[in-house]
């Protein structure tokens, strides 16, 4: 491993107690002791994880996400109804803006402000389950590339597992311009407000003007209702627990579209 990695989530408290616990063990159980996992928090639990886990006080750092959550603590439109739609129906995480601008916050301001070569979006719902060689991450990016997603054909992408290039010369724009989708409420003018919209909104901005990106899962299944990230190479080593997924503690027989040969999904299979 040539660059410098550092592995970012965040999770609320309740988060942690349903998912977030799990996802810190097994990367430090998993993960290669070089790369750090920085967790940004709004109430950090009592526990110790050594040197590895690095704990960030999520409002502390990015005052602009408390100053967006207070705008908008009334705002329907930002818990998940979209502008313009009937309010007295149930609302969507695809527009529930307040929820991703914490993970649209924490990205920014790690690439922002970041000593690693590379950081890598993880979210804290991903369980890993087989030791990562210390190379594999560094391999999922090409040097002339900025960043690293999981594409899907018809959708935006999927957001769980995203490598940014702290070095590049796109990335202070790039961010720059992600908070202030935030910042000026452009967020509610994207089809979707979550941040896999606004990923991809600034992605093709910037490759409309040169920016080079590389899709992990290109020759992988990744049609629309695919559970495109275990069947990426990341599904050698870790699990994506999407949705009702938490409950059952594993993604499902029927997600499983290429063959990993392991013990944790032939256990599954």
């Amino acid at each position: 491993m040539t660059r410098a990695i550092t592995v970012i989530t965040t999770f609320s408290s309740t988060g942690w107690d349903e998912y977030g616990k799990r996802m810190v063990e097994t990367f430090v159980k998993y993960w290669p002791k070089e790369i750090k996992l920085k967790i940004y928090y709004e109430v950090k639990p009592n526990v110790d994880y050594g040197d590895q886990v690095e704990w960030v006080d999520l409002n502390a750092v990015c005052p602009d996400l408390v100053a967006f959550k207070t705008k908008h603590k009334d705002n329907p439109h930002a818990k998940g109804h979209k502008i313009g739609s009937d309010l007295k129906r149930k609302g969507s995480y695809l527009w529930d803006a307040i929820k991703f601008a914490h993970k649209s916050y924490c990205v920014s301001h790690e690439a922002l402000n970041s000593s690693s070569d590379l950081i890598v979006w993880l979210d804290a719902d991903v369980v890993t389950h087989n030791p990562i060689p210390a190379e594999f991450i560094e391999s999922l990016l090409p040097q002339d590339n900025y960043c690293a997603y999981l594409g899907r054909q018809k959708i935006y992408p999927e957001c769980g597992f995203v490598i940014y290039d702290t070095n590049s010369s796109y990335n202070e724009q790039f961010m720059k311009d992600w908070q202030e989708l935030y910042n000026s409420d452009k967020i509610f003018e994207l089809v979707e407000y979550h941040d896999c919209i606004a990923f991809q909104t600034i992605k093709e901005k910037y490759e409309a003007q040169g920016l080079k990106s590389h899709n992990i899962s290109k020759n992988h299944p990744h049609r629309p209702g695919v559970h495109v990230f275990i069947n990426s190479p990341l599904g050698e080593y870790m699990d994506h627990l999407k949705g009702k997924r938490k409950q059952d503690g594993h993604s499902k027989r029927t997600d499983i579209y290429i063959q990993h040969n392991n013990d944790y999904w032939n256990k599954i299979q």
